[in-house]
């Protein structure tokens, strides 16, 4: 018999956070491969391209700016001046830095002398923020929304993620993001 673990809103957004990290860890080490000349696999720089798109962005971002912030704010915590306009901004400057990503790749698959060194760029400052980030997140804003959201509206939350997941990212994908970078972390970090 499989035993269920059931999770609150914020252990989900916790969760996905370690696999955040370790995503940021393999692309850090795909940075140093490329910078040092060895060859990899460029699918794997597009794997976790989609990864940071559809799972960090849609999926945890999502979780974020159309349940949990929305009700943070609904139960008193300013939207301006305080963490969470830091999170949207954060938010913002991520995507900023994965498009340069996405170019960075786009340039390397087609032999551009300056590719490398703009995968790593742009690799590394997007896992400075979100290391960061993912910091201020699980010790100040998840401690907040802890403090001032019922236990009711928690399972609110979850109910909703549960359909973020479902409706705009797919049934079982993130099961499938997660076979994805243990296969890469086998690759990259277990060495």
């Amino acid at each position: 018999m499989r035993k269920v673990i059931v999770m609150t809103a914020i252990e989900e957004l916790k969760a996905e956070h370690e696999a955040v990290l370790l995503t940021i860890r393999i692309l850090d080490k795909i940075a140093g491969k490329l910078e040092a000349g060895q060859a990899i696999d460029i699918r794997h720089l597009d794997q976790i391209l989609e990864f940071l798109k559809v799972f960090v962005d849609q999926c945890h971002h999502g979780k974020e700016e159309k349940v949990l912030f929305p009700a943070m704010v609904q139960a008193g915590i300013p939207r301006q001046g305080g963490p969470i306009s830091v999170m949207f901004y954060e938010h913002d400057q991520g995507r900023s830095f994965v498009q340069g990503l996405r170019s960075a790749v786009e340039d390397y698959r087609g032999g551009k002398d300056n590719a490398i060194a703009e995968i790593s760029k742009y690799a590394r400052n997007y896992g400075q923020l979100l290391t960061a980030h993912i910091e201020k997140e699980n010790n100040v804003l998840y401690v907040m929304a802890e403090r001032v959201l019922s236990s009711d509206k928690m399972l609110e939350m979850a109910k909703s993620f549960a359909k973020i997941e479902e409706t705009e990212i797919g049934p079982n994908k993130h099961e499938e993001f997660h076979t994805t970078l243990h296969a890469l972390k086998d690759v990259y970090l277990t060495c």
